[in-house]
């Protein structure tokens, strides 16, 4: 049923929008500018609230079950500023021929200024069993403005502690990052300046093939997700906090999140607490603490929500601000939401 309020609403959000004509089609260009002024007008009114706004850069979700206003609503509460809510595309959608899922349009004529628009997650199946029809999809969307991100590739991913709980041990994927996949990825963000995220396990013999296409593809901005998160720290000898400050100052374009877990959060296949950043007492760690101070405008605020966890958004809120009120004022700040903001705008938030 279409309430007064969602065609208010509806119509109100058209300007940001110049056409919304379907999936993934070529005339829907967003219009950034008039997002941004959405944007930083939200931003600014959590903040003299006295509150800290941030941009939560990585969250996904099944579209098909998406309560938006629920979130909406959950956002406002939590003074969470701004999401960037991708769509996973699932296996039914697959197999009805859906490539593209347009839930950044539907978000966008609901709630303009809260939500960034983002391409689909490049996760099986669609980045595996359709991958050609899935990356000209995404392709179209980013060099028509469309979007704003690509979305997270899940290039190595593990089952996470849920889907290990579950039994669903399938989400064990490995695309080579330095494959055919890895290539267009990263060539298609550096032509046109989209950001993408990877989802990329901690394993030493996965980092030179990683460090080459950041090397071959100096103008791709990638975001690798999840600072410090290892769940095998056998795997995983080469991956501290020097070995980051490397990455930070040989590729300028890359990018950290800091979606992790609690202090208390265990692997279930390995056993190990995994969010690597956390002291066993709960306090952060003062080598990766330091490291972000030293280079704030490298770290992005995340939740990592998913559609198996929208549920608990004020969860994973209060995790994350648990890890941001242990930094500095002005380095809180910047990971929070200003970052993301030269990130996305490509100057500095006033």
């Amino acid at each position: 049923m279409i309430t007064r309020r969602r065609l208010i609403k509806t119509f109100c959000a058209l300007p940001f929008i110049a056409c919304m004509p379907g999936l993934g089609n070529a005339e829907n260009i967003v219009d950034i500018s008039k997002l941004k002024g959405g944007y930083a007008q939200r931003l600014k009114k959590i903040l003299a609230a006295g509150e800290l706004p941030y941009v939560d850069i990585e969250s996904s979700c099944n579209s098909t079950k998406l309560d938006i206003d629920s979130v909406a609503k959950s956002m406002d509460r939590l003074n969470i500023g701004l999401m960037a809510l991708s769509a996973d595309i699932g296996k039914g959608q697959i197999k009805k021929g859906v490539r593209f899922d347009n839930l950044s349009e539907r978000l966008l004529a609901s709630y303009p200024d809260r939500f960034i628009p983002v391409g689909n997650g490049g996760q099986p199946p669609a980045l595996t069993e359709a991958s050609d029809e899935f990356l000209d999809a995404q392709e179209a969307a980013a060099r028509t403005k469309q979007i704003m991100l690509l979305g997270e590739f899940e290039f190595r991913h593990y089952p996470s502690p849920r889907q290990v709980k579950r039994g669903e041990l399938e989400r064990d994927v490995h695309v080579p990052i330095d494959g055919p996949i890895g290539h267009r990825v990263f060539s298609l963000s550096g032509k046109t300046g989209v950001p993408f995220q990877i989802h990329y396990e901690v394993e030493d013999g996965l980092l030179a093939p990683l460090e080459n296409m950041l090397k071959q593809y100096p103008k791709a901005r990638v975001i690798w997700c999840h600072l410090a998160q290892i769940r095998y720290i056998e795997r995983a000898s080469r991956y501290t906090p020097a070995y980051v400050q490397t990455l930070i100052k040989r590729f300028p374009n890359l990018y950290f999140d800091t979606a992790f877990g609690d202090s208390n959060s265990i692997y279930p296949l390995s056993n190990q607490r995994h969010a690597r950043v956390w002291e066993n007492n709960g306090g952060l760690k003062a080598e990766w603490r330091d490291l972000i101070v030293a280079y704030p405008k490298r770290f992005l605020s995340a939740l990592d929500l998913g559609g198996d966890r929208l549920d608990r958004i004020a969860e994973y809120d209060q995790n994350h601000r648990n890890f941001l009120k242990r930094l500095p004022t002005e380095t809180r700040h910047q990971v929070a939401y200003r970052s993301a903001w030269s990130l996305l705008f490509g100057e500095e938030f006033t």
